[in-house]
């Protein structure tokens, strides 16, 4: 039984979790220490904890809900499939709703992407697609009578996922860097970050030389590369890096020239973050392997696709028993239900055309962060908005004392926010209200404005 006050249930269901949970990404001692939200329910872009405190989902629940919390019409799918089949089997067996989505999924992704392969999360749906593109280039290459490459292409600064093949291809060493014996490393070109240039100009003036350094790596390596992996005009975990514009068309064709295959993630930036429902679509790209999940249902259930073109199809079928890969909940019925009817509340709401209003609500409640010697590079892509925070002398924001209590000065404001090191971002559902954004965004300017009065960011002299 519960205690009898909501103050003693929160209390009493933190002491347990801290007694039998392990966190992902979390700082263990830290997170001990700390007095975390105990989410209760949600409705729309709020969530309500068991305190009765109701906050702003300003990442949409770590960028997955895409609707907003209980959208009545996610809820009718999910109740109508329950009451039909929950899970079968897709091995050696299908089912309407899988057949279905990955008509709709070949239908709305870019051009050429024919074939769907399903699984659960986004690290496993880029797993996938790195091990059909490595099979692919064996097919070719031996048919050709060249060596088997073995070796991927990938950005610093890159996320992929937490599997150990992705994880080869990740770029974030607080992450990954520990398991470096486990896994083989990838080529990495410098991430085409304009507000810490890898070649030291400024993008007003320069001539992408960011794409022109991946070009030159790749030609330097065709022979030893299987694919090249990119999470397309955004790298989301790596601190929302926005690339430059024209960067991702470069990069595609350099790919095309040299007849080396181009896997986009659009785990993050997919069904419409960007702006776009793929971010290729803004550079007219379409890549030989596309992997997305996270937002596909709504933020309801776990489900990831990977979809390629019929040439890798064709070239796996020629050689029976080289990927026998799959997964237990494999196109599970009630996630494909629920992502169907995502895709179809995505198109009849219109979100994407309102993205531009709710984008300038945002911007218009963070000029009042103008000048602020503790922010820079305030950015915008879609319906995602960013900002770096330094101490006021300059230097970078290390130490992660201040954001933790930074997203607990949020949190009493009605705000849940979830840093990225000295990176602070805002990613609501794309149902948000033109308000709701812009109230999410005051109150994050806020938060920041209080924090400098309180010292976080260093005394002013």
């Amino acid at each position: 039984m519960f205690p009898d006050s909501p103050a003693q249930r929160h209390e009493d269901l933190v002491r347990r979790d801290r007694s039998v949970l392990w966190h992902p990404f979390a700082n263990l001692a830290l997170w001990e220490r700390e007095d975390p939200p105990v989410v209760a329910s949600g409705e729309g872009v709020w969530l309500t904890d068991v305190d009765g405190h109701r906050m702003l989902d300003a990442t949409a629940s770590l960028w997955v809900n895409l609707l907003g919390h209980r959208h009545p019409a996610l809820d009718r799918a999910l109740s109508s499939q329950a009451g039909q089949i929950a899970h079968s089997t897709f091995l050696g067996a299908t089912h309407e709703g899988a057949i279905r989505l990955a008509e709709r999924l070949s239908a709305l992704a870019p051009a050429g992407l024919t074939r769907v392969f399903y699984s659960d999360n986004g690290s496993t749906a880029v797993e996938i697609a790195m091990k059909l593109a490595f099979l692919f280039q064996r097919h070719r290459r031996i048919r050709q009578g060249r060596r088997v490459p073995a070796t991927f292409f990938s950005l610093e600064r890159g996320y992929h996922g937490d599997t150990l093949g992705t994880v080869g291809a990740g770029g974030i060493d607080r992450f990954h860097q520990i398991f470096g014996p486990l896994v083989r490393p990838s080529v990495t070109a410098p991430a085409p970050d304009c507000a810490h240039c890898p070649a030291g100009l400024l993008r007003s003036t320069c001539r992408l030389e960011c794409a022109a350094m991946a070009e030159n790596l790749l030609e330097a390596h065709r022979e030893d590369l299987v694919a090249v992996l990119v999470e397309p005009l955004l790298q989301a975990a790596g601190g929302m890096i926005v690339w430059p514009a024209g960067y991702l068309a470069r990069l595609a064709r350099a790919c095309r020239n040299l007849e080396i295959p181009l896997i986009a993630d659009e785990v993050a930036t997919g069904f419409g973050r960007t702006g776009t429902l793929f971010a290729c679509e803004q550079e007219g790209v379409s890549p030989d392997f596309m992997a997305v999940g996270k937002a596909l249902t709504g933020g309801y259930l776990p489900l990831a696709a990977t979809l390629v073109r019929e040439s890798v199809y064709e070239a796996v079928r020629e050689d029976p028993g080289t990927f026998y890969h799959g997964h237990s909940y494999t196109a599970n019925p009630l996630a494909c239900r629920v992502a169907l009817t995502t895709l179809d509340c995505l198109e009849a709401e219109d979100l994407l055309a309102a993205i531009p209003e709710k984008r300038e609500r945002i911007r218009e409640a963070w000029r009042s962060l103008d000048g602020a010697p503790f922010v820079e590079n305030l950015r915008f892509l879609g319906l995602i908005a960013a900002l770096d925070l330094r101490k006021r002398d300059g230097s970078a924001l290390i130490d992660p004392v201040p954001l933790t209590v930074l997203r607990e000065k949020a949190r009493k404001k009605g705000l849940l926010i979830r840093p990225l090191g000295s990176t602070l971002y805002l990613i609501p559902p794309l149902s948000v209200t033109p308000e709701e954004a812009g109230l999410m965004a005051r109150l994050l300017a806020d938060t920041l404005m209080e924090g400098d009065r309180d010292g976080l960011f260093g005394r002013t002299s």
